[in-house]
């Protein structure tokens, strides 16, 4: 196994060594241990064909989880897989704090080490479809997560024969999560957690009702959920996760439009602000279906489904608006902060300059098409290209793409890359621009192979092996080896090559042992 995935990372290197630019993808862990690793993937581009791979590096751990100790291990991982920082064009991490913080994250740190990379983190989990940091700072949001993890540790195991705590039950399925295990569950990202707990509502006040009097706990959890502000945070959250659920959906398409992301993410922040102002439509048919009935004593009580909710006043009602705007604006510097919007405009000019189906229809429109988004790309990678050729070889660039307009964006990348092409003689600049945006990471293979790792590594706790067989195993599972495409003959020279000096020391002990 060792001799195999030592004859996969030496064909990695190779790849690196060859492609013209890097992309990195990280994704910080914690195991049951509490042992934090880093998972590393990289994009790169063969210049004979202009194929993308990309190559699960390993997963490697840490001495701790702050920033500096990460970026000390980025460095690390750069030298050892021998890839020049200069060549690092992309960046993106499944978005953590540490990773995504605009001031003392990683990320900022990267770009002092790497001068061209682009720093963007494409929503790829399939679980945690908003970072749950993003409701840190809402006092109540974490109470509500500790009232969700509380009901489904109480009931999400049961089996009981009702729909409702099937459904809760049926979540630790599908999104794969161990009760037993002792890493925290972010259900309040966890778009189908909530809608269950939504779904479930009216059932589970019922059950814990009945069993108030016998467990302090259900009578405690009972109070909660009746709670005006329960019920609304969940509405809010019915209004929040399904934008960020779509982005989700989006960034795993393997062919993807690059015109859509900038108008996509644009529209998601427009939605989350309008949400401040105007309430959204889970929240609003709450508040529509709530009845009021006076009391004797001139106070109204307010019931939602059948059940009297409490602390329900217009005063409670007020109070939550701040909450809920405080969340949409945590929400809102989450996506900014995944996107931001320079490095939007750097993908969005990609599009205009190299995609043939956005170019127009007649030469006559075609002269003072993409000027502007050229002169955004050359500025921002003007350290590899020559600006002012790019510039002088655009009009003629267009009349060719504008010829080509069958190709796909992707495609006629991939020709300007292609060492043998024409047009990869012709136009330099623009082949360096191509091979950048070739690196770029997105696309579901990405998602699916990070999804695979995630997967493998909750079965580690059925496998008898080290840390250091673990990534065998892993970098196998993810990046093959094809059979009839391993060259056996390598992981056989370095099998030997490792048995010789082994060999050697057991002979010498064997002759001391018999003298």
């Amino acid at each position: 196994m060792a001799a195999i995935v030592k004859v996969l990372h030496i064909e990695d290197r190779n790849r690196l060594k060859d492609s013209p630019f890097i992309g990195l993808v990280f994704d910080e862990t914690i195991d049951i241990t509490e042992q934090r690793s880093l998972v590393v993937f990289t994009t790169s581009i063969s210049p004979c064909d202009g194929q993308l791979h990309i190559s699960f590096l390993g997963k490697f751990e840490l001495c701790s989880g702050d920033a500096s100790s990460i970026f000390d291990k980025v460095k690390d991982i750069l030298n050892d897989f021998q890839i020049p920082p200069k060549k690092v064009s992309w960046f993106s991490t499944d978005g953590t704090s540490l990773m995504a913080d605009r001031q003392s994250g990683v990320g900022e740190k990267l770009k002092s080490f790497c001068p061209l990379v682009s720093e963007f983190h494409s929503i790829s989990h399939r679980r945690s479809l908003l970072p749950s940091e993003s409701f840190t700072s809402v006092e109540y949001a974490r109470k509500y997560q500790n009232i969700i993890d509380a009901i489904y540790r109480l009931y999400g195991s049961r089996n009981l024969e009702n729909q409702s705590f099937n459904e809760l039950h049926n979540i630790l399925n599908v999104c794969g999560i161990d009760l037993n295990c002792a890493r925290i569950v972010h259900w309040i990202s966890n778009l189908r957690a909530v809608e269950t707990i939504d779904f479930s509502w009216p059932t589970l006040i019922l059950l814990l009702e009945s069993e108030s009097a016998k467990s302090p706990i259900a009578n405690g959890l009972c109070l909660e959920l009746k709670k005006f502000w329960f019920v609304a945070f969940t509405k809010v959250l019915l209004d929040i996760l399904p934008i960020f659920q779509k982005l989700n959906l989006f960034f795993q398409i393997e062919d993807l439009d690059l015109s859509m992301i900038n108008p996509i993410v644009t529209a998601s922040h427009a939605t989350l602000q309008a949400q401040k102002s105007t309430n959204g439509q889970n929240f609003q048919e709450f508040l529509n279906e709530l009845n009021e009935h006076p009391d004797e004593d001139n106070e109204s009580r307010f019931y939602y489904k059948g059940v009297e909710l409490v602390d329900c006043s217009q005063a409670q009602l007020q109070d939550f608006e701040l909450i809920k705007i405080s969340c949409l604006e945590n929400v809102c510097k989450s996506l900014q902060d995944r996107f931001p919007s320079s490095v939007l405009k750097v993908i969005s000019s990609f599009s205009v300059v190299f995609n043939p189906k956005s170019y127009p229809s007649s030469l006559d429109d075609i002269c003072s098409y993409g000027e502007m988004e050229l002169r955004l790309l050359l500025q921002h990678f003007s350290h590899v290209l020559v600006p002012e050729r790019a510039s002088n070889d655009f009009a003629l660039f267009k009349r060719i793409v504008l010829s080509l307009s069958h190709l796909s964006f992707r495609d006629l990348c991939v020709k300007l890359v292609h060492s043998n092409s024409e047009m990869h003689e012709l136009f330099p600049d623009f082949t360096v621009l191509a091979a950048v945006a070739l690196v770029m990471p997105l696309g579901s293979v990405l998602f699916n192979k990070i999804s695979q790792v995630k997967e493998l590594q909750k079965e580690r706790s059925n496998w008898e092996i080290t840390a250091g067989d673990l990534n065998d195993v892993l970098k196998i599972a993810i990046d093959g080896p094809v059979l009839n495409e391993l060259d056996f003959s390598k992981a056989i020279h370095y099998f030997e090559n490792r048995r010789e000096p082994e060999s050697l020391v057991s002979e010498g002990r064997w002759e001391a042992q018999s003298v």
